[in-house]
């Protein structure tokens, strides 16, 4: 049986499909987020947040919501980001007695949105001391009302205003300037001009997309300082890759992403039939908070023990495949 699943699963990718996304699923919030259904990619009801939910519980329940019909608010909390709502991409806000659909005010310890697709026609800041704005999230957000004494900070990076990349399919490495700090959409990886692209990714800290590293020959690819992928869809999710996928690649033995702490929920947070490949222990345990790790057919149990003596089970995995690469 495993090696059924395996085998559907190959020639689907040898074939250019992607896994299936999540089934369009509604919701409707009667005000306690913990009892929601999981899996909703649609919320009708204005939502609420004081602080009082388990942060945990934000990011099971809201993993997969892409539309809110209804207003939110986020007041007083102590979230540092609101990337529990990474792929939310709209809401519709009808109740005319506020004036801003998405309300984010008095929240102490938010530094950033983290919320990297969301297109709203009125967002509210206000008396947020730390948050600090992308100047991406400055030309999505077109109508922001802040309070008198709100500052419009922009992030800064290392070396100033932070630097935002845009990588291209199939070009010299990945089509990266120097010194990227955020990847704006996917990040690709592609292709045998790759020469220096240790170099062009040595501060990147977040990628909005997917990673992509697709018919090289690189051996092993370290990004020492990525922290989060958003794995996030400006459209509706008819499917989802997994966060990382490894494809094609002639030599390819090992991927090191030290400090990696937030990737959107995912069937497959890492994939790969690299032959080359052999998955370790640590890389799973980093990656299975937020999806299956599979490598050439198995997925890895994350633990805590050393990865000399990990443990690997095979399983047999059938998903719904379709979709392009």
């Amino acid at each position: 049986m495993p090696s059924i699943s395996w085998l559907v699963i190959l020639g689907a990718l040898l074939c250019g499909s992607a896994f299936a996304g999540k089934t369009t699923k509604d919701c409707v919030f009667n005000g306690t987020i913990s009892a929601l259904d999981d899996n909703c990619t649609r919320i009708t009801g204005s939502l609420t947040f004081s602080g009082a939910d388990d942060i945990k519980t934000l990011y099971s329940k809201l993993a997969y919501v892409e539309e809110v019909n209804g207003c939110i608010q986020v007041t007083g909390t102590s979230y540092v980001r609101l990337d529990f709502f990474a792929r939310l991409r709209s809401l519709s806000c009808s109740n005319t007695s506020v004036t801003s659909d998405f309300m984010i005010a008095n929240n102490s310890a938010l530094e950033r949105l983290g919320m990297p697709v969301l297109k709203v026609s009125r967002l509210g800041l206000t008396f947020n001391p730390k948050l600090c704005i992308t100047n991406e999230e400055a030309a999505r957000y077109t109508n922001v009302q802040r309070g008198a004494a709100d500052n419009f900070t922009i992030c800064q990076g290392r070396a100033g205003v932070l630097k935002e990349c845009n990588s291209t399919m199939n070009d010299v490495n990945g089509g990266l300037p120097d010194d990227c700090e955020l990847i704006t959409g996917n990040l690709y990886i592609e292709g045998q001009n790759n020469a220096n692209i240790s170099a062009k990714l040595q501060y990147v800290k977040e990628v909005y997309g997917r990673i992509y590293v697709r018919s090289t020959s690189l051996s092993n690819l370290s990004i020492p300082l990525l922290e989060k992928v958003y794995g996030s869809e400006s459209t509706s999710s008819t499917s989802f890759d997994p966060n990382i996928l490894l494809s094609s690649n002639t030599n390819f033995t090992k991927l090191d992403v030290p400090k990696i702490n937030f990737m959107a929920m995912n069937d497959l947070s890492f994939m790969t039939y690299d032959a080359s490949y052999v998955m370790d222990q640590d890389l799973c345990n980093r990656l299975s908070p937020y999806g299956n790790v599979m490598s050439n057919g198995t997925v890895c149990v994350p633990t805590k023990k050393s990865p000399e003596i990990g443990v690997w089970l095979s399983i047999a995995v059938s998903y719904v495949i379709f979709g392009s690469f």
